[in-house]
């Protein structure tokens, strides 16, 4: 249901109003009315309104001056205002307001509810795109670590284009002034070695902690590689201390033996390749 809150000063006209709309029937729920902009203002942010219908010219506060403040406040309803005057210059300033609807009166009860449906139109439809990103956003959240996998894995192997730009969208720091590469050997069967690189992996990501160094691990052709971006405080045996750190721990939590190669440090992402492979 669309909600809807009316704003009024003249008694007559607010309750023909409510009265003479078979709100329900046309998909709105009538959320409240008050007589003046000053006094609706905390009314509405209670009831949160999708549509605020309010006249222009009232006391203490007008229709133009609480839709101004509203449209922080509530930036996905709509507005809708009236007025006894055809005067140009409160129709550009309620284009400014973000207004939705200008409507002189007297009112038609026939042209308001068309006016009313149209935004509630364009609610729904706002409404539907709204889910539809959230759902594609939370997909892409999702497939977030395989992303940030695959593309880590082809920075290893040389095969990726715009580096920069793809590290920053999978928050991949390759910021240091030197970056290392490392590759982890499980010592277990085949079948078993695939089954505990999962394990490996969060081992790594929950305990290898050295300030001034980022380390990503991640899965890399059925084991665990390691790719870090050292900053000037962090030597290259400072990280080998740290990943034996959590080798010790994969034997007492895991059971598991862990040997790994770590690359020679390089200085930018194109070398990384050659890291790896020594």
């Amino acid at each position: 249901m669309v909600k809807v809150f009316l704003v009024e000063d003249e008694a007559i006209i607010r309750h023909g109003i409510r009265d003479n709309i078979d709100w329900a029937s046309h998909g709105f729920e009538f959320a409240g009315e008050a007589g003046d902009g000053e006094y609706a203002y905390p009314l509405i942010l209670k009831a949160q309104p999708d549509i605020l219908v309010t006249d222009i010219k009232m006391p203490f506060m007008d229709g133009l001056e609480l839709c101004s403040i509203l449209t922080k406040r509530l930036p996905g309803s709509k507005f809708v205002v009236f007025s006894g005057f055809d005067d140009f210059e409160y129709a550009k300033q309620a284009v400014r307001m973000n207004v939705s609807e200008y409507i002189l009166k007297p009112i038609n009860a026939a042209e308001l509810s068309a006016v009313l449906q149209k935004l509630k139109e364009q609610l729904d439809t706002e409404r539907t795109e709204r889910q539809n990103q959230e759902t594609l956003r939370d997909r892409y959240e999702e497939s977030l670590p395989v992303l940030r996998s695959l593309f880590l894995s082809r920075l290893l192997e040389g095969r990726v284009d715009r580096t920069e730009e793809l590290a920053a969208r999978y928050d991949v720091d390759l910021s240091g002034p030197s970056l290392a590469a490392a590759l982890v050997h499980i010592h277990a069967p085949q079948e078993r070695r695939e089954l505990l690189s999962l394990s490996v992996q969060q081992l790594f990501e929950e305990n290898l902690s050295l300030p001034g160094c980022v380390c990503r691990p991640f899965l890399y052709k059925e084991t665990v590689a390691l790719l870090a971006s050292l900053h000037s405080e962090v030597s290259i045996y400072d990280f080998i201390a740290a990943i034996g750190r959590v080798c010790s721990l994969s034997e007492r939590y895991l059971g598991v033996k862990l040997t790994v190669g770590v690359g020679t440090p390089c200085a930018t992402p194109e070398e990384l390749p050659k890291s790896a492979a020594g």
